[in-house]
């Protein structure tokens, strides 16, 4: 269970919201999840951080699905499981398996942050906009602070075109955690396309500016950052972002045929084409 947990550090530090290189991080979680299972293969948790770093870095597809459902098979309690699991679904477009799967996650974690806000998040990226929002906001009864879920239900919002509503929800996240910096960039990113999508141009622009400003010192997660130009319509220079994300691996190419970001652009074949190199349904 040490390798176990030295996995899921490196796992977060390349694939949650703290934005280290996943080129640094995700070798390092399969190898710390290896070696787990070569001490005890009978550990569902091994094999849940195997999937995980055969997901985010490998793109491995068929292989993630078998070692998320071994995970679960051994360790059917398992909450973070279901929950990754449920990721993984929904990323390749299968909802209601992905519901499904979200759903058990809450059922075994009703009250956490990650449970509450999951099922606002698989609504969301399933276009059900309207339904994600009740579920964002009684997480938020309980954790206010949570800014990553504010986040997300302004991006609801957004994309029923309540801008207002969307901005107001955006000012309630503390400043330090929606300012520039390396480790809030999916925040910070996201903010800028709620303004570029509102018709704030310039401040869309401020922030893309300060975000591309990080990359002499600090990784850079370019999807997130392509995202502000789709919002501005800005096609090309999305795509320039998008193909460095690619070449990077980033975790958020992943989920490029579902976040909401790209209405702009998903009718350009190259986003077409971006899919089917990363192994998702066009």
């Amino acid at each position: 269970m040490a390798y176990v947990g030295l996995a899921d550090s490196y796992n977060w530090l390349g694939s949650g919201l703290n934005y280290l290189p996943p080129s640094e991080t995700l070798p390092k979680v399969k190898a710390a999840a290896m070696k787990a299972l070569e001490l005890d293969d009978t550990l569902g948790e091994a094999h849940a951080e195997l999937a995980y770093a055969e997901w985010f870095y490998d793109w491995d597809w068929p292989s993630t699905e078998r070692e998320f459902k071994r995970a679960i098979e051994l360790n059917p309690s398992s909450t973070i499981t279901h929950r990754w699991y449920s990721e993984y679904l929904l990323t390749k477009t299968r909802f209601e398996e992905g519901l499904r799967e979200r759903m058990r996650a809450e059922a075994l974690d009703p009250i956490s942050a990650h449970s509450l806000g999951g099922l606002g998040h698989a609504y969301l990226v399933m276009g059900r906009y309207e339904e994600s929002i009740p579920h964002f906001q009684r997480a938020l009864d309980l954790y206010p602070n949570a800014a990553f879920i504010r986040a997300q239900l302004a991006w609801s919002y957004a994309m029923k075109r309540m801008y207002p509503q969307a901005l107001a929800e955006y000012d309630q996240i503390a400043d330090p955690d929606k300012a520039v910096t390396a480790e809030n960039q999916l925040v910070a990113d996201g903010l800028g396309w709620v303004y570029a999508v509102a018709g704030r141009r310039d401040d869309a622009l401020k922030i893309a500016r300060e975000v591309e400003n990080l990359s002499p010192h600090n990784y850079v997660d370019y999807y997130q950052l392509a995202s502000i130009y789709a919002g501005l319509g800005e096609r090309e220079a999305a795509f320039r972002l998008l193909e460095k994300g690619y070449r990077e691996r980033s975790v958020g190419m992943l989920y490029l045929r579902v976040d909401p970001f790209w209405e702009n652009i998903r009718s350009d074949p190259r986003y077409a084409d971006l899919l089917r190199r990363v192994g998702l349904p066009q």
